[in-house]
């Protein structure tokens, strides 16, 4: 790497001329002669840096006195005829010609050099300013005078450097926001608020040094940097900001730490000396989803400012989710992925935004029974390090959210009820039918214990306070308000009628009848696989009755979940021995009772099914029925 510094030149006065350009007075007309010298760049064993032709312009009392061509010698030397108290402005490389027009120097001073457009870089030039003065009536002939001029490029210069790493292959490298114009003698001035776009491609990947890749104009807003290339085959776009650029300066755009964290680094190598500018990409932003770039199917919403994707129920199949980064986006892993559902490996592909990756999406259509829930998609930069996000993909409730049988002509939910919020209801796990969750999976079916008009569950296997009320609630008596049904929104307690068209009293279990609605139902008993296991030891056996429509093959399945007294502490609900339901009535109680229907087995492995009261303060078991039946208009 050569960086450059200019000495100064000295200026010595040895010889007269006569002036044509202005007119002055005899004392003023002294000529002299100025020997360029000294010009060179530091760290180099060269004295002497070629800067080609110089025009010089000489002002005096504020006018244009005469312009000059010159073209120093190896050492630096070049003479030229100047009259005494002028100032000079010298520029080599812009190609700066004399406007007839322009004579006043307050004019000239704020001459504009321009980039053409379609340039594929600023112009270099050198320029500078410096004034002498004349040695009063001292004979200028015999008396050399000393002035100093120094040189200044009136751009910067951008390098690349890519040879830290062979995998690191460049294939184009882009300027943007660059000043269009400067002056040509002012530099810490924005001449313009016109920028232009400078471009280089590689007709081969590059990896190495490239010095002087582009000429920038000093700027004192920010410049942007965009180099497109690949490392070890992933596509890489790494976006840098000098937040100014100065005169005089070499930025070298350096690629660093490729494969783990892969960055663009300038670091300013100065052609005169001065301070450093480092910038980096920025890799701290939000891997966004591209709404441009992906593919959604209908019914499937996008929130970009969340990262989120809504899903409908019904699944999607042809769905493809685009990012769009400085680099490839990988995914480093997924959280709640369903069964049948799968993300298709990364196409990469490039846009005028950046580097795209997709991936395609397939969401399975949801289950009957099924409660909302997310996938969490992970990702990261391919190639930087630390910059990490995620996307969520919430899939929408099944239709059929709650798993119901319509059987003995009521829509009956398929388990007890829990609580009246949906995220607690009991749900078939992935893969398994409704009696497969009786038959493998029974302490999580029994659902909760409930005292007569309130809401809130009991823990089965738990010991409660006598008369004991959770919520400190009053009863609701009949059965009804909203405020204390312990069913999901859209369901509630059943009515003596309906118990008594599916469970007629008297039923033998097991055993056939027909139901209130015509139905021939056959009642089976049965018992779960495995041990029973509750968090405090509670024992039993896992049994439920199973009632199945001959006609459509429907069934219902009430778990031998048992219940409890008004004044029992026992932990043991009676597990395998009895299954006691709510109705919504207390009609013909006495005061503190209500009804229930019983399926009582105790230590038989048959029964008869029976209504009757049980103490409000009891325990029972809770099956609620669709709020509005098909005889009702469903």
């Amino acid at each position: 790497m050569r960086f450059f510094k200019l000495s100064l030149l000295l200026l010595t006065l040895v010889s007269c001329s006569d002036s044509k350009n202005l007119e002055i007075d005899d004392n003023r007309q002294n000529q002299c002669t100025l020997t360029f010298r000294g010009l060179s760049f530091s760290g180099s064993s060269s004295s002497t840096e070629n800067i080609g032709e110089v025009a010089v312009f000489q002002f005096t009392d504020g006018l244009l006195y005469r312009h000059n061509a010159i073209t120093p010698a190896d050492n630096g030397k070049a003479e030229i005829s100047i009259v005494g108290d002028t100032r000079l402005y010298c520029i080599s490389g812009a190609g700066l010609q004399a406007d007839d027009n322009v004579t006043e120097e307050a004019d000239f001073s704020k001459s504009i050099i321009e980039s053409p457009d379609g340039a594929a870089s600023a112009p270099v030039f050198l320029s500078a300013v410096t004034e002498v003065k004349a040695a009063g009536n001292t004979n200028l002939q015999t008396r050399a005078q000393q002035a100093t001029l120094e040189m200044k490029r009136g751009v910067a210069r951008i390098d690349l450097d890519s040879h830290f790493d062979s995998k690191v292959l460049i294939n184009e490298i882009t300027v943007e926001n660059a000043p269009a114009a400067t002056y040509a003698f002012i530099d810490n001035e924005d001449a313009t608020d016109h920028t232009i776009s400078y471009s280089k491609t590689y007709s081969e990947p590059f990896n190495g040094i490239d010095e002087g890749v582009f000429h920038v104009f000093g700027s004192r807003k920010p410049v942007n940097i965009t180099v497109r290339g690949s490392y070890d085959g992933v596509p890489v776009r790494l976006n840098v900001e000098i937040p100014a650029v100065e005169r005089n300066r070499i930025y070298v755009v350096e690629i660093l730490n490729a494969g783990a964290t892969l960055e663009g680094i300038f670091s300013v190598k100065d052609w005169e000396e001065g301070g450093s500018v480092t910038g980096k990409p920025d890799t701290s932003r939000k891997i966004a989803i591209s709404a441009e770039n992906s593919v959604l199917p209908e019914g499937v919403s996008l929130d970009t400012e969340r990262n989120l994707v809504s899903v409908p129920a019904s699944g999607v199949t042809d769905m493809r989710l685009a990012f769009v980064a400085d680099t490839a986006i990988d995914i480093t892993s997924t959280e709640g992925l369903p069964e049948g559902g799968s993300l298709g490996d990364r196409v990469v592909s490039e846009s005028s935004q950046g580097i795209v990756s997709a991936f395609s999406v397939t969401i399975p259509a949801q289950r009957n029974g099924r409660l909302g829930y997310s996938i969490f998609v992970h990702l990261k930069n391919a190639l930087l390090a630390g910059s990490y996000d995620y996307v969520e993909i919430a899939v929408a409730p099944s239709d059929h959210q709650i798993e119901t049988v319509e059987i003995g002509g009521s829509v009956w939910m398929a388990f007890n009820s829990r609580t009246p919020d949906l995220d607690d209801q009991i749900y078939p796990l992935d893969g398994i039918s409704v009696e497969d969750m009786y038959r493998l999976n029974w302490i999580n079916t029994v659902g909760g214990l409930y005292q007569f008009g309130r809401q809130y569950m009991y823990v089965p296997w738990q010991g409660y306070n006598p008369s004991n009320d959770l919520g400190s609630q009053k009863q609701d008596i009949p059965w009804q308000s909203p405020t204390h049904m312990p069913c999901p929104e859209g369901f509630r307690i059943p009515t003596r009628a309906e118990f008594e068209s599916m469970f007629p009293k008297g039923t033998t279990i097991p055993g056939e009848y027909v139901a209130g609605n015509g139905e021939h139902i056959t009642a089976t008993l049965h018992t779960s696989e495995g041990p029973l296991i509750t968090p405090s030891g509670v024992t039993g056996t896992q049994r439920y009755v199973k009632f199945t429509s001959a006609e459509t093959g429907r069934y219902l399945i009430i778990p031998l979940a048992g219940g409890k007294g008004d004044k029992s502490t026992s932990n043991n609900p009676g597990f395998g021995r009895r299954a006691v339901i709510w109705t919504n009535s207390n009609q013909g109680c006495p005061g503190g009772y209500a009804l229930a229907y019983w399926m009582k087995f105790e230590a038989n492995d048959t029964t008869v099914i029976t209504e009757e009261r049980l103490q409000m303060e009891g325990f029972a078991s809770v099956r609620c029925v669709k709020t509005q039946q098909p005889s009702e208009g469903e």
